[in-house]
Parts: structure tokens; C-alpha cells; sequence
């Protein structure tokens, strides 16, 4: 429990008249005060100061919060206070945060979590829950992220915590603009603003207009841009939000270089860099200060142990006289013995030379031995270059057959002029892991409706190229025999004949025999687009924003969901529309400075950044994007991409 004492009251008013009496410097001079009366105090009477100071270096010198965090933490131990050990945790999880060591900022929120668990502190949780959501954000974990705001959501309703609704509803709009969902993070936002202006928190204010400032820009509604950022900058203005006004700047700058407003754009830079270098040189002075302090304390212990360390000389001497005594003796001893030692050795030699003899005449045997044995091995070296020289002319000949299966298989593809007819204005990105692929397309038209497939057939090289074989196979039965041209019932189609075909194949029991798909048909006089996908989704971008069309979790193929049936998808389009099909290959290879995957949310990214561009130029671009992140690592599967614009 928090302690309660009446000598804690006294120190209290002390504390505000110090405070008050500082009322003309800058708030650096009232926190040096307070860090004068931190180190004068003793036990309870530092309990106020590590509050004050805790609260002010979090957000300033986050180094210095967590070395005086941790000091506050062992006194609140000391007096069993549950109110400065979750104030510890909570100072010590936003600081490594700031410092963006994010496991170290994990490990103390889900601390600060337990422990409000512990107290049955609903409110607690429900701020625990909050700060998580932050932290996984952070580290990328969205699934854990969105979660943890959920749970902080419901908890916060429940008591009706408008504070904690703001602050959850602000941090989701955050999680939803970084995954690029920006309408929905612009909704957030709005949410947080009209909690924050009915409980006029200016801080929170400000922060919301910077939110719905940077969403804008992202969305180029660069007047409702400019105006929440001007509304944001007048708070800070008045309330002294340096760190916030910062951000404004930046995001101004980057709305008037987008209009092309030079002068306006100059203005906003400088004031940016205005703030940020006050900030940077704030941050230097304290570690400086820190240094400073550490320096002096050294200095004292240097002195301390230089007094301690003359003590010691004068004994040292005395014990030197009489170490040499007792070395003098033990020398005098030692002799005597290796005088008889000396003796016993010189008969030992003797004996030894005798031994040496005798080893002489087995090593001498021992060396024709391993002469028969050398002759031994020189034949088998000779064997095994001839059986060396049979095992590479073996593997040329398959190479040659996959080099022939490849010429078949490129047969079977749609080829540059039929592709071009189909898709009009697109590109088709196809780059094989080996010779031969497992990853396909195929196109069709039939009268004024288009059909694209992109697939990934189960394994890369010589089997993945088999599998594919028979799905372009069946693909063509099924439109051109069987005149089927809705998506779901293609693939249903399709299931139930390679289903078929690995029953007769005895593999009935090879649950990955398959392949993953999309399927789009576009009726250009109707203009719609209908889609039915095996686990690889449908993107598509309109008016700047992307939206990802679900493909159902099951493949064509043999799997525990094969009854099921597939989703028939369909979308009004127009002019100007955007689709993209990818197989798993780019968002799965390795690459990078960190040696990891490119990621599907990288993926999207840069499909929002490039989709205003011709096809052409889009190709070109993911080509490039693509071996520039693998760089030296091999190529881990088949990539195949491909984008249609309406």
C-alpha cells in the first residue's frame, strides 16, 4: 500500500515553496532545484522528487528517467508502495519505448500489467492493455497490437474511461494508418478528437489535429491538411508542445513540396529543424550533465581508495621481510630435494632410452604398413574420379532433359501477343526459381469477357512444373470444352480433376497435391470483374486507396476443406481501376539488411507507391525492388506478378 506519513506532509510544503519560489526561471532551473533537494533528502522525503522528475526526464532525457526509475523503484520495495512500484514500471516501459528498445519496454508493461491484475484494478488493466498495443505495434506485431487495443477498448467502455477510450481510439487510428487502411485511421482519429474537445485536453487536442493533419496529407486533402495542423500548432503554441510542434512543421513542409509552394515549404522546413535541433541539444545537455555527475562520483572513489590503498603499503612491507624469511627456507628445502630428485631421474633415463629402442624398431614396422596403405589409397582415388567423372556427365544429361522440359513447358503458356490481346493494358512479372517452374498464368478471351489465371502449384522445379502442366491442361477443358466462365465454378471444376487425377496417381493420401490461385473474369460490357481465389488474394486499388479481395483458405486440391465451396466475388469496375495477382515468391524472399522476408504490408506499400505509373514502368520497378532485396541470397521460390489496369 502507499505509505502515509505526517513528516510527509511537511516535506510536501517545503517542496512547493521551493518550487514557488523559482516561479521567474525556466523550468531547466526548477528541475535542478528539485534534483538539489533529491540528493539533500533522505528516505520518504525523496518519494515526491523521483515522482516530479520521473514524469519530466521520460519525455526529456529518457537515460536519466530510467537510472532514477530504477532508484525509485528499490525505495518503493523498501516500503512496500504500490503506488511508486506501478509508477517505476509504467516510467520505466514509456522510456526503453522512447529509446526504442522495445523488449525491454515490453518485459516492464507486461509487468505494470500482472501487477494491476494482482490489485483487481480494472482501470489499470485496462492502460496496461493500451501501452501493450503500442509496443507490438512498434515490433510489428499487429495481430498482438490489435488485440491488446481491443481488450484496453472494452474495459475502458465498460467504466465508461473516456480518458482511456481517447487514447485507445487514437493509438488504433495510428496501428491503421501504418497498415495504410487510411479511411478507417481517419475515423479513429475523429473518434479521439471528440473525447478530447469534450474534455478539453488541450494536450490530447493537439495531438489529434496532428493525427488528422498527417492522415490528410496521405490521403492530399491538403486543405483540411493545413487547417488541422494550424489548429495543432496554435495549442502547442499556447501550452508550450515543443515535441508536437515539430511534427507539425514537418508535415507542412511535406504538403507545400507536394503543392510545389517553395517559399512555404522553406519556412516549414527551417521551423522543423528549428525544434528538432533545440530538441537534440537538450537531450546532449543531459547526458552531458550525466557524465559530469558520474565523473565526480569516480573522482571521489579514486580518492577513497588511494587513502585505503598507503594504509596497506606499510603492512605490505613487513609482510615482505618476513615472506622473504620463509622463502629463504623453503628455497634452502627445495634444493635439497632436487638434489634427489636429479639422482632418480638420470636412472629413469636410463630405462627410457632401453623403451626407445624397442618403440624404434614398431615404428619402423608400423611406417611399411602405412606405405601398403598410401598404395591403397592412391587406387581409390583413382576409382573415384572415374566414378566423379560419370556422376557429372549423368547430371548433364538431366540437366539437358529439364533444359527440354522447360522448352515444353514455355510452349504451354500463353504467348507475348495473346497475353497482350487478353490483358490490354498490364504486365506480367514471371521470374522461375530453377529451369522449370511451378508457378503459372493463363489467359483466355472469350467474346468481350477476358479470363486471367495466376497460380502456384504445390513445390518449385521439375515436380511444380508437372502440376502445372495439368492445370493449364484442365484449364482448357474447362472454358473452351465445358464453356464454364464463373470463377468459383472453374475452380470447383478444377479441384474435382486433380483430385481425380492423384486418386489414380495412388497419392490420394498427398494432402499438399495442389495449387494456390486467383481467377478473374472481366466483362468489358457489363464492366465487372468477378474473382474466386485459392489463398492468393485479389488487390485492387481505386482513388488511391487498396483493398485486398479474400481468397478462401482452402487450395485446389486435395485438403481437409475440398467439399467446400468457393467464393464467387464480384466488383462494378471502371476506367482508371487497378488489379494486381501475386504468387507467394516476392513477399516470401529473404533479403534485406536484416537477412528477412520482404513481407506481404511491404508489398502493398509499394504497389500504393507506384500504382499512378504506366504498367510498363510498374514492372520494371518490382523487378528491380525485388533483386535489390534478395541481393546476394538465393532465390527461395518461383515469383510470379501480375497487374491489369482497366
Amino acid at each position: 500500500m502507499r505509505i502515509r506519513l505526517p513528516a510527509f506532509f511537511i516535506f510536501l510544503l517545503l517542496l512547493s515553496t521551493l518550487i514557488g519560489n523559482y516561479n521567474g526561471h525556466s523550468q531547466n532551473s526548477k528541475i535542478d532545484s528539485i534534483e538539489f533537494l533529491l540528493d539533500k533528502s533522505e528516505g520518504i522525503k525523496k518519494i515526491n522528487c523521483y515522482y516530479i522528475l520521473t514524469d519530466y526526464y521520460v519525455y526529456n532525457a529518457a537515460n536519466k528517467a530510467i537510472r532514477l526509475a530504477n532508484e525509485f523503484l528499490i525505495l518503493g520495495e523498501k516500503y512496500d508502495s504500490t503506488g511508486i512500484i506501478e509508477h517505476c514500471y509504467q516510467i520505466l516501459g514509456e522510456a526503453y519505448f522512447f529509446q526504442e528498445k522495445y523488449d525491454h519496454s515490453l518485459e516492464y508493461f507486461i509487468k505494470y500489467l500482472n501487477f494491476q491484475v494482482e490489485e483487481e484494478n480494472e482501470q489499470g488493466i485496462g492502460h496496461a492493455y493500451n501501452n501493450l498495443g503500442i509496443v507490438y505495434r512498434a515490433l510489428d506485431n499487429y495481430t498482438q497490437a490489435i488485440a491488446c487495443y481491443e481488450k484496453a477498448l472494452e474495459i475502458n467502455k465498460k467504466l465508461n474511461n473516456i480518458n482511456g477510450l481517447s487514447s485507445t481510439y487514437n493509438n488504433l487510428g495510428v496501428l491503421h494508418e501504418k497498415l495504410n487502411l487510411f479511411s478507417q485511421a481517419n475515423e479513429l482519429y475523429k473518434k479521439s478528437l471528440d473525447i478530447e474537445l469534450d474534455l478539453k485536453d488541450h494536450e490530447g487536442i493537439s495531438t489529434s489535429y496532428l493525427n488528422l493533419g498527417g492522415i490528410n496529407l496521405k490521403l492530399r486533402n491538403y486543405k483540411k491538411a493545413i487547417d488541422f495542423c494550424n489548429q495543432s500548432i496554435a495549442i502547442c503554441d499556447s501550452f508550450g508542445y515543443n515535441h508536437t510542434l515539430e511534427i507539425n512543421y514537418d508535415i507542412l513542409f511535406k504538403i507545400y513540396k507536394e503543392k510545389n509552394d517553395k517559399p512555404n515549404a522553406l519556412y516549414y522546413l527551417e521551423k522543423f529543424h528549428e525544434y528538432r535541433d533545440n530538441r537534440i541539444n537538450e537531450e546532449t545537455n543531459s547526458q552531458i550533465s550525466e557524465l559530469e555527475i558520474k565523473y565526480q562520483s569516480d573522482k571521489k572513489q579514486q580518492e577513497i581508495e588511494l587513502l585505503n590503498k598507503q594504509k596497506k603499503q606499510r603492512g605490505v612491507i613487513n609482510y615482505i621481510l618476513l615472506s622473504g624469511f620463509i622463502i629463504f627456507i623453503s628455497l634452502l628445502i627445495f634444493l635439497v630435494r632436487i638434489n634427489k630428485l636429479r639422482r632418480k631421474n638420470n636412472q629413469n633415463l636410463r630405462l627410457r632410452n632401453a623403451e626407445v629402442l624397442q618403440n624404434k624398431e614398431e615404428i619402423e614396422a608400423q611406417r611399411d604398413e602405412i606405405e601398403a596403405q598410401r598404395d591403397e589409397i592412391r587406387r581409390r582415388i583413382d576409382l573415384s574420379e572415374v566414378q566423379t567423372n560419370k556422376i557429372l556427365k549423368q547430371n548433364k544429361d538431366i540437366t539437358d532433359s529439364i533444359e527440354y522440359a522447360k522448352h515444353i513447358q514455355i510452349a504451354l503458356f500463353p504467348d507475348k501477343i495473346n497475353l497482350q490481346r487478353v490483358i490490354k493494358n498490364g504486365f506480367c512479372l514471371f521470374k522461375p526459381k530453377d529451369i522449370v517452374s511451378g508457378d503459372f498464368y493463363w489467359v483466355a478471351q472469350i467474346g468481350k469477357k477476358s479470363i486471367i489465371v495466376v497460380a502456384d502449384c504445390t513445390g518449385h522445379g521439375v515436380p511444380g512444373a508437372f502440376m502445372s502442366i495439368i492445370g493449364i491442361n484442365f484449364l482448357n477443358e474447362i472454358i473452351f470444352d465445358e464453356l464454364e466462365l464463373k470463377p468459383s465454378e472453374i475452380l470447383t471444376l478444377l479441384r474435382r480433376k486433380i483430385i481425380k487425377t492423384m486418386v489414380h496417381a495412388d497419392r490420394i493420401d498427398e494432402s499438399k497435391d495442389g495449387m494456390d490461385i486467383s481467377l478473374i473474369v472481366v466483362d468489358y460490357n457489363k464492366m465487372t470483374l468477378e474473382y474466386a481465389g485459392a489463398y492468393n488474394n485479389l488487390y485492387f486499388i481505386r482513388d488511391h486507396m487498396l483493398e485486398v479481395i479474400k481468397a478462401d483458405r482452402m487450395p485446389v486440391g486435395i485438403s481437409d476443406k475440398s467439399i467446400a465451396p468457393f467464393t464467387n466475388h464480384t466488383i462494378e469496375i471502371k476506367p482508371g481501376d487497378t488489379f494486381y495477382m501475386f504468387t507467394d515468391g516476392f513477399a516470401d524472399q529473404f533479403g534485406g539488411p536484416n537477412k528477412k522476408k520482404f513481407r506481404i504490408g511491404n508489398l502493398r506499400e509499394l504497389l500504393l507507391e507506384i500504382h499512378e505509373r504506366e504498367m510498363p514502368e510498374q514492372k520494371r520497378i518490382l523487378h528491380e525492388s525485388f533483386i535489390n532485396w534478395k541481393g546476394k541470397q538465393p532465390q527461395v521460390d518461383d515469383v510470379l506478378s501480375m497487374g491489369i489496369r482497366i
